[in-house]
């Protein structure tokens, strides 16, 4: 019999947490449909606005590690960079933001004895709690320098913020990077 309640336990446990986890984000990214991305060869980066550098030491190097990464990745995909007359002009924003979430539902599992006797129980709540998390939006830019006009942009929330470590930096930077087209030879 104690076989049987464990068993249904667990199963009833797995389902309660199954209900209650939530979906990753997904990337989001919008290509200007006119735009002939993949025939571009070359890209540089946008003129940062010198009131927005930072003097700050870690905010320099998290901003070196997004650049890096979006260099990674562009590399990769084919194309080049270039400081003098690129193709195409890259950018990038972090908004940084709280957000609450919720859980649903709550589950509370206690085993306990008193002298001689062993008992266990299961509490459920439906009325779960909230809990405020760090959160960042990592958004990419990509002009046409030429057409002078945006032809990409690619979004990813995560939770990158100076003092990240690469590997994190790098996962944002890909799933934002996601749908831009690789270039053609």
């Amino acid at each position: 019999m104690n076989v049987r309640i464990g068993s249904l336990l667990i199963a009833t446990l797995t389902l309660l947490a199954a209900c209650t986890s939530t979906a990753p984000a997904k990337p989001e990214s919008k290509i200007d449909p006119s735009a002939n991305i993949p025939a571009a060869k070359t890209f540089g980066w946008l003129p940062a606005n010198n009131n927005m550098v930072s003097t700050d030491v870690t905010q320099r190097k998290f901003d070196e590690s997004v650049r890096a990464a979006i260099n990674t990745d562009l590399t990769r995909k084919g194309y080049a960079e270039a400081t003098a007359e690129p193709d195409l002009l890259v950018s990038y924003e972090i908004a940084a933001y709280e957000k609450t979430k919720s859980s649903p539902f709550s589950v509370g599992v206690g085993m306990g004895s008193w002298g001689g006797n062993v008992g266990g129980g299961v509490g459920v709540n439906t009325g779960g709690g909230n809990r405020t998390v760090q959160e960042s939006r990592l958004t990419v830019h990509v002009v046409d320098r030429k057409a002078d006009k945006e032809v990409f942009v690619g979004t990813m929330t995560g939770s990158i913020a100076p003092g990240a470590n690469s590997n994190e930096i790098t996962g944002v930077v890909s799933q934002a990077l996601h749908d831009f087209p690789a270039r053609r030879p």
